[in-house]
């Protein structure tokens, strides 16, 4: 399982258990929805700071992201 699938998928699992929808995640941080979505579903690299960022935001812990 690649490093980018494990952080779309923590993504979106994250996002969810926060009840937030994209939108919200995407207003909140100030990017479009569908890049949000690109992100989300892996198709797309978000660079390091928008990374930080994200996980910020859905209080990602980086220790999930490791190789099972």
């Amino acid at each position: 399982m690649s490093i980018i699938y494990r952080f779309s998928t923590e993504v979106q699992r994250s996002r969810k258990e926060l009840g937030m929808t994209q939108e919200q995640a995407a207003e909140a941080l100030s990017i479009s929805v569908r890049w949000f979505q690109y992100i989300e579903s892996g198709e797309r690299i978000p660079g390091p700071i928008l990374i930080l960022n994200i996980i910020a935001l859905l209080g990602i812990d980086g220790r999930r992201l490791r190789k099972k």
